[in-house]
């Protein structure tokens, strides 16, 4: 399979711009899945360590929950629908946002990706894009997340959405750092540590079926070092841990539309 540095000369013939911004950096990226007991075992079943369901966020007031997978650099989240009613609810009060559309995935076509970013010295005003502010029940007070404006309209890309510092990955250059977690948190380092040897993301490529590349939105992500959004005939992300040092890859389709490459 190609390298790193072949995707990046790919990115080239595809015309996609590629000046890294300053500001916008990723911090996590999410999935939406209807089963997420069969996601979950698919990554667990190629040696990856996953943060036990029992201390799984519910975000209360969304009608969602996640599943994670945390990396030196960053985490991966599937994110399923986790009270129905409560989802729908939650659409009412927040008619700008796309939950509903993409737990619909299936039967309506949209990406089932999102990806989270942070902004560096954070500052709403660095958002490079139209933005829509949203505050929810598992939030810290007086916080809010914001969601790009056409992610609800644009349902073929990827839904985009900027934290604020407090929910913040953590970030940690190699494993011995993970002895900065807590001691009273001192089981958390564990989920770092995966059997088949990934340690950070140094690549992701999502392919949607149909994303306008010039719009600020994904010119802003097309941007962001290491992050590509491209056009193709499926939904599908591919995510690189450590430059594909090992040459693995595993094509995790049909239950999960990922490749990973180790």
């Amino acid at each position: 399979m190609s390298s790193c540095k072949n995707e990046k000369n790919a990115n080239k013939t595809l015309g996609i711009p590629k000046n890294v911004s300053s500001d916008l950096q990723l911090d996590h990226f999410n999935i939406w899945v209807e089963n997420p007991k069969i996601a979950k075992e698919r990554l667990n079943a190629i040696g990856f360590t996953s943060v036990p369901d029992s201390l799984s966020k519910i975000h209360t007031g969304q009608g969602t929950a996640g599943r994670y997978f945390h990396f030196l650099n960053g985490y991966l989240e599937l994110i399923f629908v986790y009270n129905q009613i409560e989802l729908e609810e939650n659409n009412t009060k927040n008619t700008g946002l796309d939950f509903t559309e993409r737990a619909n995935f299936k039967k309506n076509g949209a990406s089932p990706f999102s990806i989270a970013l942070k902004v560096k010295d954070y500052n709403v005003e660095k958002i490079p894009f139209e933005k829509i502010s949203y505050h929810q029940d598992w939030m810290s007070r007086n916080e809010n997340i914001y969601s790009a404006k056409n992610s609800k309209t644009h349902l073929k890309e990827p839904s985009i959405f900027v934290v604020y510092p407090e929910i913040e990955s953590d970030i940690f250059e190699t494993l011995s750092d993970l002895k900065n977690i807590p001691d009273e948190y001192a089981f958390a380092r564990g989920f770092y540590k995966h059997p088949n040897g990934a340690k950070k993301i140094t690549n992701i490529i999502i392919t949607s079926t149909d994303v306008d590349l010039t719009t600020e939105t994904i010119k802003a992500l097309n941007g962001i070092k290491n992050l590509t959004i491209k056009n193709g005939g499926a939904h599908v992300m591919e995510v690189y841990f450590d430059n594909n040092i090992q040459v693995k890859t595993f094509d995790l389709r049909p239950e999960l539309p990922l490749i990973i490459y180790l």
